[in-house]
């Protein structure tokens, strides 16, 4: 009997860390994200090694409380928006008041999770279908970065300390974690089902399917090569750089897309279960 208990025990553990991602699944989100970031905001190389290191820390704060996310947990979604905060707080630092503005018109890099039938997915993967296509070569630190410039040790930020940047920053943060406005964007990324832990309602399948693929759009297209200024000094830096994230210096005007094919995180989908990778970029 006691062997039996130990054995459902193990399963019901098994099934409550089902869809969490591992190490290199969210290492490669955060690369993914960062790269379409960087190519619709014209990041320069510091910026963009920046932003991933914020994706990371991100994904790496997020990914043991999405299970409760899931399932329409207040507690677990209310300390999604704290960490949320967090992760577009740094964001505002490393942007300058331009590229701040314009991160947050758009809503799959601003609120990047929603759910959709109890799996939380990531909105970047349906507005760019083709996880095996990247713009620009890997961050420096993208083998190296284990989450040094995380809020668990700098409480206040790393990246707002200093003079890191030169750049006019944004100087009103927007905060989701208590605003009045909160309501609105947990409707919209996690759905209606919300309740106290051990509610008796069913799992939050909410349909959340409420952003089109743009991918069409000229904007999100090879057309944008010739507009950015900086996000093309990426591909011509040298590759190996350590942690410093010095910016390189680069004569060249226009972007080439990363030789580099392997798959993003597969459909954006963290449970695993698949969906075509055949869409454009």
């Amino acid at each position: 009997m006691k062997k039996m208990f130990v054995t459902l025990a193990i399963a019901l553990l098994a099934m409550s860390q089902v869809f969490a991602m591992s190490h290199s699944q969210m290492r490669e989100t955060a690369r993914f994200i960062s790269d379409r970031m960087a190519w619709e905001l014209d990041m320069t190389p510091q910026q963009y090694d920046d932003c991933y290191e914020i994706n990371y820390d991100f994904l790496f704060a997020i990914n043991p409380i999405m299970d409760d996310v899931c399932r329409g947990y207040l507690s677990a979604i209310n300390m999604y928006y704290t960490f949320l905060d967090w992760r577009n707080d740094d964001m505002r630092f490393i942007l300058n008041a331009v590229q701040y503005n314009r991160f947050l018109q758009l809503e799959y890099f601003y609120r990047p999770v929603y759910t959709y039938r109890g799996h939380w997915r990531f909105r970047v993967y349906q507005i760019y279908n083709n996880p095996k296509f990247y713009y620009f070569d890997a961050p420096s630190i993208f083998k190296i970065y284990v989450g040094g410039h995380s809020r668990n040790h700098y409480s206040g930020g790393f990246y707002g300390q200093g003079n890191r940047y030169n750049h006019k920053v944004e100087p009103n943060p927007h905060h989701i974690h208590g605003s009045s406005h909160e309501k609105d964007h947990s409707r919209l990324d996690f759905g209606n089902n919300r309740r106290e832990q051990g509610a008796k309602k069913p799992m939050n399948g909410y349909n959340n399917r409420n952003q089109d693929n743009r991918e069409k759009d000229n904007r999100y297209q090879d057309q944008r090569k010739g507009q950015n200024k900086h996000s093309p000094e990426i591909n011509n830096r040298s590759t190996t750089r350590g942690a410093s994230n010095a910016p390189a210096k680069s004569s060249s005007s226009t972007a080439k897309p990363s030789t580099n094919t392997k798959p993003a995180g597969g459909s954006g989908i963290v449970s695993g279960s698949g969906h075509s990778n055949s869409g454009r970029r």
